[in-house]
């Protein structure tokens, strides 16, 4: 049986009717008629985006082969663009890891006239309300340590903070100048309980145990008997 056929992806009204937009706003999924607009904004908004993961969303050959637009084939990537009017404001990406019934958040922007304040404040948890809606499990995704923006969003909405990536990722940091940065690794598990399966602390190096039992004070390992 074929498993990505239970997981397609959301309409936007079905995001918009279990998690509303700020007032004003609205949701789009991303179609073949507008990606052209999106990497036009996207290459204003971001004008360091020469290198690193982001930089596939300025080709438009990343859209044909992995992301879904509306009406076409169902895909890992779905891009949802948010409007003021017919003003594009942002976009979010999100891509769905089948097997592991997981959604990598995999970007966030949003336009320079339309960030800081609370007037794009969304009314919920749009990543976690996108899992449900695909039967999806687990939430993670990786922020940025260049603003505050993305780490309040997670920590405001009930995600984990399991580590830091050190050098995943590239950024042009000055003309010509591109180094590997760090980012904050987020999580949030959709299921509780006897669903989720406690680790043997005699498996552990005592480094792994001295981080485990501070990140997850509240969930000990267990030991084996």
């Amino acid at each position: 049986m074929d498993s990505t056929k239970s997981m397609q992806w959301p309409t936007a009204e079905m995001i918009a009717s279990v998690c509303s937009p700020a007032p004003g706003y609205r949701y789009e999924v991303l179609r073949q008629e507008t990606v052209s607009e999106l990497i036009t904004a996207l290459g204003a908004w971001q004008t360091g985006w020469s290198v690193g993961a982001a930089s596939v969303y300025l080709r438009e050959d990343y859209y044909k082969a992995d992301v879904f637009l509306e009406g076409g084939p169902q895909k890992d990537v779905f891009v949802m663009l948010i409007r003021q009017g017919d003003e594009l404001a942002g976009m979010l990406s999100q891509e769905r890891i089948v097997d592991a019934l997981s959604l990598y958040a995999s970007l966030a922007v949003l336009a320079p006239a339309h960030r800081g304040g609370k007037s794009l404040e969304f009314q919920g948890d749009y990543l976690e309300e996108i899992a449900k809606l695909m039967g999806l499990e687990y939430v993670y995704a990786l922020a940025t340590l260049k603003h505050r923006g993305s780490q309040r969003y997670f920590e405001s909405h009930g995600y984990k903070l399991v580590g830091f990536v050190p050098g995943y990722d590239r950024e042009e940091v000055s003309p010509g100048v591109v180094k590997r940065v760090v980012e904050a690794a987020y999580a949030k598990c959709l299921v509780e309980g006897e669903a989720i399966l406690s680790p043997d602390i005699s498996n552990m190096t005592s480094t792994v145990r001295r981080l485990y039992e501070v990140i997850y004070a509240t969930a000990p390992a267990t030991r084996a008997v």
